[in-house]
């Protein structure tokens, strides 16, 4: 006996059976369009930030280095050159010739690596590949703060914060020849997918963040409390339901936090291998700063080294633009935990990682200059605030008042023209 099927049955079941495909397809677009709006919304201030080091780098390289009216001229490779300074020379030797003393241990190997494999794209020039480096990192690092902060804020304080990001005093290290770049990448991308419970993603984004800085260790903290966050109400809902399978599924991706601290142990292994010291990098720091210290030495040695010291005088000028970073950024700190610009309690973990990393930066004073004068007690400060995202944060969220953000911007744009010659012409900087 032959049964006439309905016309509609078949349609609709193949419709079932494509939906998901479908559904897919249309999410990854959608995800497409959010990431290249957000490469479209920080690409102005990427391509005018770099054209004015460009700027800078010329009329620098040239006008500070010649006597008045010199007939001569500087090659342009003098005026690159003009960029390799203190950790850019250090980064360039790993590249090129590898861990040749224990006080290049200080220095982790991911942007060292990285030179060294482009570097015969650019001829052999070693700081040109890691200029390149550092700047193509910086603008995905631009993109993934964008999206971070328009997914957990809204899309101007996204547009202030890589505003505010990109014309901070010291952001010429994104310029430079440095890590910062690469390791502030590789630390918002672990902060994203964590926050999306993509969780083998984040830690192999920690993993590399550690590789490119030993501070990157701290995500590991990071992890873990967004993974309880997020997964422990999970967890006792199956528990109080009595599914054992679904705890268990549950945890899977509790084991990709040890990516983080796996970074900090193939390092350990190289430095074996090389030193016969697996914990090179620290002993390392004895060329640079003192020994483990409680974290408020260092702002006091240099709070009395300003009121000891004649204010015209270098470790003056130095210490008061160490200390300002770093009394700015406690604030901003405090300012994510209370008044009318706070975060939201599941939030808290972005001012957590700046915590401690300030901290972590106090722990180590610098070694005192000669005659015992301490004028780099708070050594590279201002350029280890730059890794302090949620201080940027803050910061755009009080832009919203107009005062705020003219005296942001009056304030930060000499400033680092002021700095970025200094470090053009081998003056202190760092």
């Amino acid at each position: 006996m032959y049964i006439q099927r309905h016309p509609s049955v078949a349609p609709e079941s193949t419709q079932a059976m494509q939906s998901t495909p479908v559904v897919k397809a249309t999410e990854q677009q959608a995800a497409i369009r959010l990431w290249w709006g957000a490469t479209l919304a920080v690409l102005p201030v990427f391509v005018v930030t770099r054209f004015v080091f460009l700027i800078l780098t010329y009329f620098g390289g040239v006008l500070f280095f010649v006597p008045n009216y010199w007939p001569g001229h500087r090659s342009l490779y003098d005026i690159l050159y003009t960029w390799y300074h203190w950790d850019v020379i250090r980064f360039a030797t790993i590249a090129t010739r590898g861990y040749v003393g224990l006080e290049y241990a200080a220095f982790f190997p991911l942007y060292p690596t990285l030179e060294r494999t482009l570097n015969g794209l650019f001829g052999g020039n070693v700081l040109l590949a890691g200029m390149v480096i550092s700047n193509v990192a910086y603008l995905a690092a631009l993109v993934v703060l964008y999206r971070f902060v328009e997914v957990e804020f809204d899309n101007a304080t996204a547009q202030r914060t890589t505003l505010y990001l990109s014309i901070f005093p010291s952001a010429l290290f994104f310029f430079a020849a440095y890590n910062e770049s690469l390791f502030l990448f590789f630390m918002l991308l672990c902060f994203y997918t964590l926050r999306r419970g993509s969780w083998w993603l984040a830690g192999l984004c920690g993993g590399l963040a550690t590789l490119t800085r030993s501070i990157g260790l701290l995500l590991f903290v990071i992890f873990l409390c967004e993974f309880a966050r997020q997964m422990l109400p999970r967890l006792r809902q199956a528990w109080r339901d009595r599914q054992p399978l679904r705890s268990f599924v549950l945890l899977t991706g509790l084991p990709a936090s040890l990516l983080i601290p796996l970074g900090l142990a193939i390092f350990a292994y190289m430095l074996n291998l090389r030193f016969h010291d697996p914990l090179a990098f620290t002993h390392a720091q004895v060329h640079w700063r003192e020994g483990l210290s409680p974290p408020w030495t260092a702002p006091l040695v240099a709070i009395k080294s300003i009121v000891r010291l004649s204010p015209f005088t270098f470790a003056v000028a130095h210490d008061v633009i160490d200390l300002t970073a770093l009394c700015l950024f406690l604030v901003l700190m405090v300012l994510c935990f209370i008044g009318p610009e706070r975060f939201a309690c599941d939030q808290w973990t972005f001012a957590l990682f700046g915590l401690m990393a300030l901290i972590y930066a106090l722990l180590f004073p610098g070694i005192p200059g000669a005659g015992g004068i301490p004028y780099d007690p708070l050594p590279s400060m201002q350029r280890f605030v730059l890794e302090i995202f949620a201080g940027f944060i803050i910061l755009a969220r009080l832009g919203r008042r107009s005062w705020f953000h003219q005296t942001y911007l009056l304030i930060a744009l000499p400033m680092l023209a002021l700095l970025t010659l200094q470090f053009l012409t081998a003056h202190w900087t760092v």
